[in-house]
């Protein structure tokens, strides 16, 4: 393990990405280390990826098994029906280091993970969700930190954007984020 005391969530999400790619998880990070990414950078005492397989039920029991296995603490919860997550696993070090790793979030398509950008981190290659996933995810989650999150990603990146899939993208949570996303838009991106 590369940690050594706390408050080393990211260096924990190297660790987790290995592992994940060794029993063939497919991922990509979001949440406030995605957003640092793509310039706004806020304080998070955990590190966030989203993670897809083909077979749910046995992917989730031999995720958490690989992640036991290599002597994390692990606690798995599946989303109710009305969750708008299907399964959350939260993992642990000794140090209290956190990384959160969500599966189906309702709304976000599997092909997201074809639309990440690689990065290196600690000389490790790490794949970060798309600005525009980023970006309507956001919006979805709702909380006031992930919104302004959203703005300064707009505010920052606005003539990069791909504006055609960021409007498909919010459609597919809904027409109430999509409402959201353009009022926002309107306000920060033109």
């Amino acid at each position: 393990m590369r940690t050594t005391t706390p408050g080393q969530s990211p260096l924990l999400l190297l660790d987790v990405i290995e592992i994940l790619s060794k029993i063939n998880v497919s991922y990509a990070i979001i949440g406030a280390f995605a957003a640092s990414f793509y310039g706004v950078v806020r304080a998070s005492m955990d590190t966030d990826a989203i993670i897809y397989f083909d077979d749910s039920k046995h992917g989730l029991q031999n995720t958490v098994k690989a992640l036991t296995e290599a002597g994390l603490q692990v606690n798995h919860r599946t989303g109710d029906f009305d969750d708008p997550i299907a399964a959350v696993i939260n993992v642990e070090d000794t140090f209290k280091n956190r990384v959160d790793l969500l599966f189906g979030i309702k709304g976000m398509k599997e092909d997201a993970l074809t639309r990440t950008n690689q990065a290196n981190f600690q000389n490790s290659s790490i794949k970060i969700i798309s600005m525009e996933d980023l970006i309507a995810m956001k919006i979805f989650a709702g909380s006031s930190k992930d919104i302004n999150d959203a703005i300064g990603i707009i505010k920052i990146s606005a003539d990069k954007i791909n504006l055609s899939l960021l409007k498909e993208l919010t459609a597919n949570y809904g027409k109430d984020v999509h409402k959201e996303f353009e009022d926002l838009w309107k306000q920060y991106g033109m």
